[in-house]
């Protein structure tokens, strides 16, 4: 229930029932086994509008946070490594680590888990390639029908091939040939799912090459600046066919905690906030006391 309701059932002033609360989740986590984390992945959720982020860290095989950071920098990552050996954990039995194209993260990944290979979630990887495209539309001719006509089109151009309906297909059919930069932008950008179909290691780095070849010589400036993003990732993309590992779980646990924030119309203190992390999605065992 609501800290307001909870502190009018407890007869109580407010600050009483999350004092508790955060006294007996960070006495959980303090208790913490972290000798079996394997795997990881490294995401970031925002604590209030603007660019106030924290950094959350999940174990990928057991799909819990086991930190949390109130910052994004590569002493973020520094600080978790710390964490986990004072838990039992070791910073050479992390074998991989997923996350985004962050420099922070990757420099913090390289620099404090020498055994780990550092995994770029496709997700954002699939944001890259949608950009582009949408930065060729933009550059492009504005369709008939004004803004309207444009900002279903984008929408159109955003959904996978594999998802259209044959309505959908047929009228991406006519904007790509009304478009053709934009078409062409699409299909490459298309191709990225075919990438991520492949089974094993040696298909997906073939299809990467191919893709990144096809970005470089398709005379669109936005997709040849994303195959040097690409480029730049070029061994942490295909590594995800080896540990398939991805942020994915980090967006599942990223929707639970915005929802307790709207809930509680957002958090005064990092502290309150990550204690509601914890709490939520860590599968803490508490050792409160019995009360008769």
């Amino acid at each position: 229930m609501p800290r307001a309701k909870a502190a009018e059932v407890l007869r109580c002033d407010e600050k009483s029932p999350a004092s508790i609360l955060t006294y007996w989740v960070n006495e959980a986590v303090s208790r913490q086994d972290m000798k079996d984390v394997k795997r990881l992945a490294i995401d970031k959720t925002s604590r209030l509008r603007g660019h106030d982020s924290v950094t959350i860290v999940i174990d990928a095989d057991q799909r819990r946070v086991i930190d949390v950071e109130p910052t994004r920098e590569k002493g973020t990552v520094t600080a978790f490594a710390q964490k986990l050996e004072r838990h039992g954990g070791s910073r050479d039995a992390i074998a991989a680590v997923s996350s985004d194209m962050s420099q922070p993260y990757l420099c913090g990944i390289a620099e404090n888990f020498p055994n780990a290979v550092s995994v770029i979630d496709g997700f954002h990887v699939k944001q890259v390639l949608i950009r582009a495209p949408d930065t060729v539309r933009k550059r492009s001719s504005r369709p008939a029908g004004g803004q309207a006509h444009a900002v279903s089109s984008r929408r159109l151009f955003m959904i996978p091939e594999s998802r259209m309906t044959e309505q959908q297909a047929d009228k991406l059919t006519e904007l790509s040939k009304a478009y053709p930069k934009t078409g062409r932008a699409y299909r490459i950008a298309a191709a990225l799912d075919d990438m991520y179909a492949c089974r094993t290691m040696d298909e997906a780095v073939s299809a990467f090459a191919s893709l990144y070849s096809w970005m470089r010589r398709c005379r669109l400036q936005p997709m040849k600046d994303a195959a040097g993003t690409l480029r730049n990732h070029r061994q942490g993309i295909p590594a995800y066919f080896h540990h398939r590992i991805t942020n994915a779980v980090c967006e599942g646990v990223n929707s639970m905690i915005q929802a307790a924030k709207r809930k509680a119309r957002g958090f005064n203190t990092y502290a309150g906030f990550a204690a509601m992390i914890y709490l939520i999605a860590d599968k803490l065992k508490f050792a409160v006391p019995r009360p008769f």
